[in-house]
């Protein structure tokens, strides 16, 4: 059974792993104390319309849901009002993002019939210091229900509650604490040398070579990033 409730819990994972919001992402339920940063993305289905497909047999439904996200964008403010200039580029790059972590997101894609209507509105505010625009996108998410979805429930049900993010197959994106670059280069070689420890076992060139790579490590660099 597909409910508009998965739908919205779904996107809210879907927008996690794929817009620049991150964990900063919050479905109606989960709404928090917020902390304060930008981008900030919220959700909710403030409407779900259930179409009858006829009189003859048991009920079936063609279920739209409006599942409505807003997204919030902070830009600092610059001279020759370049920020409001600036915002509408954020909310723009902001709204392709959206698009593009939705639309055709497997999870979503296997309990939908189509996106009937994807609309969108964009407006700012540069007041203050901070510009802070907002985004507002309604997504119809159409679906079908049938009798088998609505026969009660007798007794107890050992059926566990809905788990968004192991119905979407995704992990959720977390920061980047840092990264390593090793080279084993092609223009450095060691003929007939053989390494069992290659950093990159599946491009060494066999001996006896000209070129490399060998499987030796010939350099690298590590980087880390400082966490607020």
């Amino acid at each position: 059974m597909t409910t508009t409730s998965e739908l919205r819990q779904i996107t809210a994972e879907a927008l996690k792993t794929g817009t620049s919001a991150g964990n900063n992402v919050f479905a109606a339920r989960t709404w928090p104390t917020w902390s304060g940063s930008y981008p900030i993305i919220w959700l909710h289905a403030p409407e779900e319309d259930k179409d009858s497909l006829g009189r003859q047999g048991g009920p079936q439904f063609t279920v739209t849901a409006t599942i409505r996200i807003s997204a919030r964008l902070q830009v600092k403010a610059l001279p020759d009002n370049a920020s409001a200039a600036a915002m509408i580029l954020a909310l723009e790059d902001m709204k392709r993002q959206i698009e593009m972590a939705v639309i055709n997101f497997p999870p979503l894609m296997s309990r939908l019939q189509q996106f009937p209507f994807i609309r969108s509105h964009m407006r700012e505010d540069g007041e203050g210091e901070q510009n802070i625009g907002e985004l507002v996108m309604d997504v119809g998410m159409e679906f079908y229900q049938g009798p088998e979805d609505f026969y009660p429930r007798e007794g107890a049900t050992d059926e566990p509650p809905f788990d968004p993010v192991a119905a979407s197959g995704v992990q959720a994106i977390g920061p980047l604490t840092g990264f390593n670059v090793t080279g084993d280069l092609i223009n450095v070689v060691d003929p007939t040398g053989t390494y069992p420890d290659s950093p990159f076992p599946g491009a060494v060139t066999p001996a006896p070579r000209t070129v490399g790579p060998d499987g030796r490590a010939e350099g690298g660099l590590s980087f880390e990033f400082p966490q607020e």
